[in-house]
């Protein structure tokens, strides 16, 4: 019996398009791990690097996405090494999370709602989108905190919130309401 030859891998065209395909969740990913956007994104850069360079590791596309999730563990672990703080994760809670994206990944991907609440993310200004992911996804996501960390009153940071949060709303629905 002839044993067929093993694939010569992925190309770095097919393997750029699959980090294309998969940034959304990878991102979140690495987020929910380092917890800081600024963070996330250089790890984000630095996975797509190294599985540019290794692609011809990768033998079949449908296991990119693990794949690629480990290369973000482990750079997630050396990003908190080299800047010589500690984890806010045990590493097994980093694995644990990086299974559990899988398994949630497999049964529903990111829906249009949601791919659409991001591509209007990546559009605002970077300082109203610091005060949105502020709000949501940090610790002094309160008023006073906000206040605080951006310099204005409670009440202009409520204010800029709002607004925010109506162009994005607006964004999303011209997004899912046809093509741009």
């Amino acid at each position: 019996m002839d044993v067929p030859e093993p694939d010569a891998g992925q190309n770095p065209g097919q393997t750029g398009r699959l980090l294309m395909q998969h940034r959304t969740d990878l991102y979140a990913f690495i987020f929910a791990c380092v917890r800081h956007h600024a963070d996330a994104e250089d790890i984000l850069q630095n996975v797509t690097v190294a599985a540019i360079e290794s692609c011809g590791q990768l033998r079949d596309e449908a296991g990119f996405l693990p794949w690629v999730r480990e290369i973000a563990r482990r750079r997630i672990h050396a990003h908190f090494r080299l800047a010589h703080r500690e984890s806010p994760m045990d590493p097994e809670v980093i694995r644990v999370l990086s299974e559990a994206a899988e398994r949630i990944g497999e049964r529903s991907p990111a829906s249009a709602h949601h791919l659409a609440l991001l591509a209007c993310l990546e559009q605002l200004p970077p300082n109203s989108r610091r005060l949105i992911c502020s709000r949501y996804t940090r610790e002094e996501g309160d008023g006073p905190g906000l206040a605080a960390k951006f310099g204005q009153t409670i009440q202009a940071i409520y204010a800029r919130v709002k607004r925010i949060r109506t162009a994005l709303r607006k964004c999303v629905e011209r997004r899912l309401a046809g093509p741009i």
